[in-house]
């Protein structure tokens, strides 16, 4: 083959390639979104739609969209809208598709239920366009529904769950939270129970601290539970939206007040708990808005909390990362594991040799979650009716150079077994479960020597 000719069949190799990557490959990219557009019932971005109206069983719901993109209903009531129930029936309304042309523009709309449709959605685009969409009664199937747009009498079907999707009542698209916050932003909590005494935490970094009715340690997850029940706990059912008296609702003198200071600014949040309208259900109402609504059995029952609740129930804190000896002491024996420089646990007593590092590390695990099943004494003077006089096992955590902290067991009392840390005067019933673990054989402790080979 001449240069010559060799020239031309890779020219000609080249504009196959072109041809097939623009008209192929590219052309059909662009032609498969032109017919998947040729099929969307309505062209828009998601932040083109400024409003939306939606009409059906005689109401009809009106949402608009402010300026920084959040979405208020302002009829039949003014009030603020869920957010993502009114987005996903933006992307409802922007993945609907047309099936097929059923009727051109001389049909008789009642024939398929458009002349009183059974739902009317209009969006209020960018420049005050608005762009319409009227469903009618379903295909004899039952899995297309007829629709038209903006006024023509030209009948198209569309699935049938776009009706499902858009057939929405007040109750769907409205705020249902009944408290809106942010839980990173909550500093301190009040929890006003009737008959019970005032609790009153305080946040210090990640840590809550209880200042009433004594000051404690709070529990830290007992708070989070709380605070996620307010903040994804939604209304059940809107009582009324305007009141002149909170009194038939037991909201006068509520049973339970929820109170939260937010931010730097110490903004307040309340949520109060009246009556019980059935064995489930419960009168309550956000102090900032208008309406009563009642609210889950569960809610509430996350509010009725004592001070054994809020508290603090781990009975032992220290520094992991900087223990490299422990010490269990027994009535007649005792167990010693040091952390070697290459950061290696070895059982140094009653032999010397390697320990297995899971089960050491599982014994400060043990001691790290123990927590208090009660608080038997906050300041116990007599140890011997606790069996602490003499502990039956005593575990000492060392760091470099001293004891860090020490755990005490005691007696036991049924499944529990009477527990004090060094430093502290309080006297504690934890699980009966923590002697066995704390109680390991030498031989499970230790790794299997290797035999040499002969």
């Amino acid at each position: 083959m001449s240069f010559k000719t060799t020239i031309i069949v890779a020219i000609l190799a080249i504009a196959l390639g072109a041809y097939v990557y623009f008209y192929e490959i590219k052309g059909g990219e662009e032609r498969q979104q032109a017919e998947q557009e040729a099929k969307k019932i309505f062209l828009f971005e998601d932040d083109q739609v400024k409003g939306m109206t939606l009409a059906h069983s005689g109401v009809e719901i009106v949402l608009a969209r402010a300026e920084d993109g959040v979405w208020k209903i302002t009829a039949p009531i003014e009030t603020e809208a869920d957010q993502g129930a009114v987005d996903a029936l933006v992307r409802n309304l922007k993945n609907a598709e047309t099936d097929r042309v059923v009727a051109d523009s001389t049909a008789d709309l009642a024939l398929f239920g458009l002349d009183d449709p059974k739902v009317k959605v209009s969006l209020l685009l960018e420049k005050a366009s608005t762009d319409t969409l009227c469903i009618g009664d379903k295909s004899p199937t039952g899995s297309y529904v007829f629709a038209n747009r903006n006024g023509s009498r030209e009948v198209f079907t569309t699935s049938s769950s776009l009706l499902t999707n858009v057939q929405k009542e007040l109750f769907d698209l409205r705020d249902k939270r009944v408290l809106a916050f942010e839980k990173d932003e909550v500093k301190k909590l009040e929890l006003n129970q009737r008959g019970k005494p005032l609790f009153v935490l305080s946040k210090t970094g990640s840590e809550w601290q209880m200042e009433q009715p004594q000051k404690l340690q709070g529990d830290r997850s007992a708070v989070d539970r709380i605070l996620n029940k307010l903040k994804y706990g939604k209304a059940k059912a809107f009582v009324t939206e305007k009141t002149e008296s909170v009194k038939p609702y037991g909201l006068d003198d509520p049973d339970i007040v929820v109170t939260l200071w937010l931010g730097k600014d110490k903004a307040k949040k309340q949520l109060k708990i009246g009556d019980a309208k059935s064995p489930d259900r419960y009168y309550a109402r956000d102090e900032a808005r208008d309406p009563i609504f009642t609210v889950d059995s569960t809610l509430v029952k996350e509010l009725r909390k004592n001070l054994f609740d809020l508290r603090d129930k781990k009975i032992v804190k220290f520094l992991r990362s900087r223990i490299n000896k422990i010490e269990l002491v027994y009535a007649d024996s005792s167990i010693v594991c040091q952390k070697d420089t290459s950061d290696n646990w070895r059982v140094t007593a009653p032999v010397v040799q390697k320990a297995k590092k899971w089960k050491v590390s599982g014994i400060l695990s043990d001691i790290e979650t123990l927590k208090a099943e009660e608080f038997v004494a906050e300041k116990a003077t007599d140890l011997s009716r606790y069996g602490l006089d003499a502990p039956r096992i005593t575990v000492k955590l060392w760091d470099d150079r001293e004891i860090q902290t020490q755990v005490f067991l005691g007696k036991a009392k049924g499944d529990l077994v009477y527990a004090k840390v060094s430093g502290k005067e309080a006297v504690y019933l934890v699980k009966d479960r923590i002697v066995e673990k704390l109680s390991p054989k030498v031989a499970d402790l230790v790794e299997a020597e290797k035999k040499e080979e002969k």
